[in-house]
């Protein structure tokens, strides 16, 4: 069975027999607020394996989103270290991808403008014409948006525009690809037909995913790993590992949905 976590590892991961592709040592973010000083999470160890789906999943405030954007280098840690290969990380990287529950496309862009966008932006590097073609063309591709290479945003469903910023970021060919909610806003239908595209997409290229979500099915049905988050401050509670193969239907783990539900339960009422 599994026990909440409780301590925290000071092993250095460049030490370990085999380097994860991700690795979080001991990692805390803290925000000032009116209030006072807010611990957004602390204590953070965490790696993820090459080829590997980890969803991290928690309650309002536990800091999934907060510890995703420190893991991108969108802001800094307040202490600890993220390892990228073994590489101490502080600052966004190429290599690894973000895609968030808003499409954030640039309503001014068409879909492969808005591509190709992503394929400029800063420490990426530099594309020939023809390599910069055949980058978009080959994302359009693997997202299903061939036709709409030259809509606008506001020419396209939800689904689509999810679609869209997903293939401007699988343009970038990120090892890690990090994904907060990106389908929460979708309706059932939708959500669906983008959580199998995405499986589909992760087959093909063997991606590294970390995922943020609120919905124990999804993690179910996507990831290789679930790890539950407490709150306040924000930190690992417990996790599972899901060995059944892919695809599966959630349903189908009953047993482990079940516990992940009840953990769920006492990490709720857990003092602050």
């Amino acid at each position: 069975m599994n026990q909440p976590l409780t301590t925290s590892s000071t092993d250095n991961p460049l030490q370990a027999t085999s380097i994860p592709l991700l690795a979080v040592q001991n990692l805390q973010k803290r925000y000032k607020t009116r209030q006072g000083t807010l611990t957004a999470f602390d204590g953070i160890d965490l790696q993820v394996q090459t080829g590997e789906v980890v969803c991290l999943l928690g309650a309002s405030g536990c800091g999934k989103s907060s510890l995703l954007a420190t893991i991108a280098g969108l802001q800094s840690a307040d202490r600890g270290e993220v390892y990228l290969q073994g590489r101490s990380v502080r600052q966004s990287q190429p290599q690894v991808g973000v895609v968030f529950q808003d499409p954030c496309l640039l309503p001014w862009l068409t879909v492969a403008q808005n591509i190709a966008f992503g394929l400029k932006l800063k420490h990426m590097p530099s594309l020939t014409r023809p390599e910069l073609r055949s980058r978009i063309a080959a994302a359009i591709d693997q997202v299903g948006l061939q036709g709409f290479e030259q809509s606008y945003p506001h020419q396209l469903s939800g689904g689509m525009a999810q679609r869209a910023a997903l293939a401007r970021t699988l343009a970038r060919r990120p090892q890690l690809l990090l994904l907060d909610e990106p389908f929460s806003a979708l309706d059932a239908i939708t959500r669906l037909d983008m959580q199998t595209l995405l499986l589909r997409i992760i087959a093909q290229q063997q991606t590294t995913v970390l995922m943020v979500t609120h919905d124990i099915d999804e993690a179910l049905l996507l990831g290789d790993r679930v790890v539950l988050m407490a709150r306040h401050p924000g930190r690992i509670y417990q996790e599972w590992q899901i060995t059944q193969p892919k695809p599966r239907l959630a349903h189908s783990l009953t047993e482990t949905r079940c516990a992940i539900l009840d953990a769920l339960s006492t990490v709720m009422t857990l003092p602050t």
